[in-house]
């Protein structure tokens, strides 16, 4: 009898995947990390939130993803990114998605998004290391404002003082370059031409 409460129970205490795709995108200690956030906020508030990051759009269909997470969550959120053509999306279920700010998260610009500015061409990183910070950013962004919505605290969260810490840099970037903009649009056209005669 007792082997057979076992059988039961087991299932539901089996250790949930949230990174349903990596195709060697993230490192195994970034994997660690998100599937130790995505745990946390599914135990304390009920909604799962996945990552996939495939190399290929063809090779993992986002649709065929959904399926499979559909039958057993009915508060899901998935961030899909694929490399191949560069895509990035956030599907969510009905209800998740009153719980998060999607055009925010995928906003390009540097002080509202976080995940596209991070994978800009301008930023002179290598497109693995790109890749790696805009999932890791964006995923954390997702978690952290689901557990707001949802009035709960995560041990496990990256914390507001690492995403602004970001948002700082990426300002101080684009700064950087519109300064740069600036110097050259001043110097192509304050260019000494023709005294115009009175």
């Amino acid at each position: 009898m007792f082997l057979i409460f076992f059988a039961v129970l087991a299932p539901l205490h089996a250790k949930e995947n949230f990174v349903l795709v990596n195709d060697g995108i993230m490192p195994s200690k970034e994997v660690e990390k998100l599937e130790e956030m995505g745990r946390e906020l599914y135990k304390k508030s009920g909604v799962a939130v996945f990552v996939a990051a495939a190399s290929e759009l063809n090779s993992t269909k986002p649709v065929n993803l959904l399926e499979s997470i559909k039958g057993g969550y009915p508060d899901f959120i998935l961030l899909y990114l694929s490399i191949k053509p560069k895509s990035v999306n956030i599907f969510a279920s009905e209800n998740a998605k009153n719980l998060i700010d999607i055009d925010q998260i995928l906003s390009p610009l540097p002080w509202r998004g976080t995940i596209k500015p991070l994978m800009s061409p301008s930023i002179s990183k290598k497109d693995s290391v790109k890749y790696e910070a805009a999932i890791f950013n964006g995923y954390a962004d997702i978690v952290d404002q689901v557990a707001k919505s949802k009035g709960v605290e995560l041990e496990s969260s990256i914390g507001s003082g690492t995403k602004e810490s970001f948002r700082f840099i990426r300002l101080v970037f684009y700064g950087i370059l519109l300064f740069f903009l600036m110097q050259y649009l001043y110097k192509k056209f304050s260019k000494p031409g023709k005294k115009i005669a009175r």
